[in-house]
């Protein structure tokens, strides 16, 4: 498998040739028809992914182990599905700081000072991440020193101390990040969008304000550490250089006594989906303009055919496709209009998300550029993809879906993704016969369903003054000045 060529990486190789110099349009058509037959004589992979050992400790958590002895290292995971949005409004700022506080403030037994020693004595690995539907802890180091780097880890998690002085410097930092928020057009962008879709709801939240950092606690940290790190449906990958038996009796030590998680997460809010078509500006005077338009995808992660279909779909209007895809021929290679452009249509296997396609382009391109997506988007419907197309999108998506099984810590990691998402074991297998059984009718009424061009909300940063045509051509115009962009 190592001295396969992977699509993807011939064709970014191919692309990247073709950026290092002036390229005719008659060139460029041909190099995509290079990388297409390239990519179609390169068959899809087909194996199957070794299984990890899986079983269940005596306090109920769910434990992956992958034996590697390859090299004296091993790699711990420990994942919850259970993240900032779960939390009391109350607490979702103390929320965004529980996981740097972990590592950095010391447990109740030791010190901050002690536990970097330690760290970089051992040349441990230690972190700990909270996402907005997710928190997890990773631990890695020399096999012979386990007992070191899961004792710390799990000392962290059970006993944290939140030194004062730490949470001194966590503020400073939300407030030095509060203070350049406005520096990047992108980071504006991102921002304004998830402010659009999500309104007041969690996951409009980017950041934390200053304020909010300044009131930040011992007590108020750990009562929020303790709701998102804790036993209950956590879920453990290990991997490496252990014995099976012993690490299961290690893992029932380090749990015993650890208590269930406490009261107060809540599910995720529903979320109150934007009316389209709107036009949003936020004006800014810069050479480029950055753009973002969709609306909410309807599609959800399952064994269905619509589910496969977009995800062929997206793959050939600009999610992954490269000069193969439709956003990237036309907008950059055909009209010049954008160096970037691409799409993303979001599943979540429990909930609605997003489909959403961006570009950053010059500012006199600007209205070009946003009628030529909108054009494009609709042609997945309008001008359907062929046997060819779906063919090329087919075998990319297998070749690439399989790479992410290379390692054993991939192996593992993946097996503990389709727990925490709901996804049945033998998900591997599902996935690869339900794209490769995707037909370009089922992509063209995928995208007569789901894809809405009278629907999209558009937003701009950028400068008005320098646009071609005004933006209000394109539909009704709302402007955002920077201090309405709440986080």
């Amino acid at each position: 498998m190592a001295a396969t060529l992977r699509p993807r990486a011939a064709a970014a190789l191919l692309a990247a040739l073709a950026l290092a110099l002036p390229v005719p349009a008659a060139a460029q058509q041909d190099t995509r028809a290079s990388v297409q037959q390239l990519v179609s004589q390169i068959p899809p992979l087909r194996f199957s992914p070794p299984s990890p050992r899986q079983l269940r400790l005596s306090n109920g958590v769910q434990v992956f182990l992958q034996e590697d002895h390859s090299l004296p290292l091993l790699r711990v995971n420990l994942v919850r599905k259970t993240g900032v949005v779960n939390l009391p409004d109350s607490l979702w700022a103390a929320g965004w700081q529980a996981d740097g506080l972990l590592r950095t403030g010391g447990t109740t037994t030791l010190p901050p000072d002690s536990i970097d020693k330690l760290i970089e004595f051992y040349a441990l690995g230690l972190n700990f991440s909270t996402g907005y539907e997710q928190s997890s802890a990773f631990a890695s180091g020399l096999s012979r020193n386990r007992d070191v780097m899961l004792g710390l880890l799990f000392d962290m998690m059970r006993n944290p101390r939140n030194d004062t002085a730490r949470i001194r410097e966590t503020v400073a930092q939300v407030e030095e990040s509060w203070r350049r928020r406005n520096d990047q057009p992108a980071s504006i962008l991102n921002r304004a969008w998830n402010q659009v879709m999500y309104g007041d709801h969690p996951l409009a939240k980017t950041m934390s304000t200053p304020e909010e950092a300044r009131a930040l606690t011992p007590e108020r940290l750990r009562t929020v550490q303790n709701m998102l790190y804790c036993p209950d449906r956590m879920i453990v990958g290990v991997v490496g250089d252990f014995d099976t038996r012993a690490m299961i009796a290690k893992l029932e030590e380090l749990f015993r006594g650890w208590g269930r998680c406490p009261a107060g997460t809540r599910p995720m809010p529903p979320i109150q989906w934007p009316q389209g078509p709107r036009v949003v500006l936020i004006e800014r005077d810069i050479n480029q303009t950055n753009i973002r338009m969709g609306h909410a995808g309807g599609i959800r992660v399952g064994n269905t055919p619509e589910y496969f279909a977009a995800q062929v779909a997206d793959f050939l209007l600009g999610g992954g496709g490269g000069f193969n895809s439709r956003l990237l021929q036309r907008v950059r290679s055909d009209s010049g209009f954008a160096y970037s452009v691409f799409s993303n249509w979001g599943a979540e296997t429990d909930r609605e998300d997003v489909f959403f396609a961006g570009a950053q382009t010059r500012a006199d391109k600007t209205i070009g550029a946003i009628s030529l997506m909108r054009s494009i988007i609709g042609s997945m419907v309008g001008d359907p993809v062929t046997a060819t197309d779906v063919r090329l999108a087919q075998d990319n998506e297998t070749n690439s879906f399989i790479f992410r099984f290379e390692t054993p810590a991939q192996i593992v990691g993946q097996q503990v993704s389709y727990v925490l998402d709901g996804l049945p074991p033998n998900w591997f297998d599902l996935y690869l016969r339900g794209i490769q059984a995707v037909t370009p009718e089922q992509v063209r009424q995928v995208s007569e369903r789901y894809l809405h061009t009278d629907r999209l909300i558009t937003v701009v940063v950028g400068n008005p003054a320098a646009f071609e045509r005004p933006l209000s051509t394109l539909g009704t115009v709302t402007t955002m000045r920077l201090e309405e962009i709440r986080r």
